[in-house]
């Protein structure tokens, strides 16, 4: 195999190979737009037939000349590509490269008993991270199942709350632009401040809006009642996944039960667009509690009646020990100033 850098005219040959939004090559002009730095590879093999592909991103520290890269939701990590990115990831000055294969380890029944689906990567030259940037588990629904055998798979309160919503006189319809986004914008912004949980800035999230609301990549569904949009999803999809990375509802009019149908048509959407699954991004793991952060996000994810899997983990190639060391002191004090900020806004 022989891993090439590509470029703008092998845009439809990278993304024949990419599996989530996040690897696409649409998703690294965003990052550039942030000012990130990005790379995306091909592997070829001897007859130069495109095998997989990837992109790394390499985020500048402040006033520094270090950087860090990270490969999310990318494919399996092998000596060839390790080989490949630590060529990189010195050019670059990066202290580590952050890997996240887009791989799936194992998943569990509704018992919590486990089925091991593939091997963890074993490099000497990864360490298991320390921080992640997906949660390591996530719900994904079936969506080649009728209407009938999901609304079957689904919680019975699930099921219930959506004939609430519909008593009720929910609305919901697609907005997939300018319009919807900004609905969809306040509405995540004031989600974030009244919860007290820490979100990428309104720039980073308008810019991704720009970069990608032309792709066909992005849909904008909104429920509303008596005229007021009460909850509003960014949904993503490629090829056949739908992913839903981003919700955000008002906290008045619970009982109408909005977040619960639109979520209901958002799987009716993926059904249209031929998606045979749905990728919930991300949720706690099967012994998840009560009192544990993100567990109500959890729960909701849980309702519709998807498969819980674990993804193979997180994992750092490191290029610069000492500082690698002194980086991730730093980045713990940095979060937790983060988090006492948003509790500070929630109060």
């Amino acid at each position: 195999m022989t891993t090439k850098i590509l470029t703008i005219k092998d845009k439809e040959k990278y993304n024949s190979k990419i599996g989530h939004p996040v690897q696409t090559w649409e998703w690294g002009d965003f990052q550039i737009s942030q000012g990130h730095t990005v790379y995306r590879f091909g592997v070829f093999d001897d007859q130069d037939k495109i095998k997989s592909a990837y992109s790394i991103s390499f985020h500048k520290i402040p006033k520094t000349k270090f950087s860090i890269g990270t490969i999310l939701r990318g494919p399996e990590i092998t000596d060839e590509t390790i080989r490949k990115v630590t060529e990189i990831a010195q050019k670059e000055n990066a202290i580590f490269v952050k890997f996240e294969p887009n791989i799936i380890y194992k998943n569990f029944d509704n018992s919590n008993n486990e089925t091991i689906l593939s091997s963890k990567p074993q490099f000497s030259h990864l360490e298991k991270s320390p921080k992640v940037a997906f949660y390591p588990h996530s719900y994904l629904v079936d969506l080649t199942k009728t209407e009938n055998q999901l609304l079957e798979s689904m919680h019975s309160k699930t099921r219930y709350n959506i004939r609430v919503a519909n008593r009720y006189g929910v609305e919901t319809k697609e907005e997939t632009n300018d319009k919807g986004f900004e609905i969809y914008l306040k509405l995540l912004l004031d989600t974030t401040k009244r919860q007290g949980f820490y979100l990428h800035t309104e720039k980073y999230h308008r810019d991704l809006w720009k970069t990608l609301k032309d792709t066909g990549m992005i849909h904008i569904m909104l429920a509303s009642y008596q005229k007021q949009v009460l909850s509003a999803f960014m949904i993503f999809n490629i090829k056949d996944k739908l992913f839903y990375p981003y919700g955000a509802s008002l906290d008045i009019n619970r009982q109408v039960m909005a977040p619960t149908l639109l979520m209901w048509e958002v799987i009716k959407l993926g059904q249209k667009l031929k998606c045979k699954s749905f990728d919930m991004w991300g949720c706690l793991g099967p012994r998840a509690k009560e009192n544990e952060n993100g567990y109500g996000f959890h729960r909701f994810k849980q309702s519709y009646g998807g498969q819980l899997v674990e993804y193979v983990g997180t994992y750092d190639l490191v290029i610069n020990p000492l500082l690698y060391k002194a980086y991730n002191s730093v980045d713990k004090i940095r979060w937790k100033i983060l988090r006492f900020k948003a509790s500070i806004l929630r109060k």
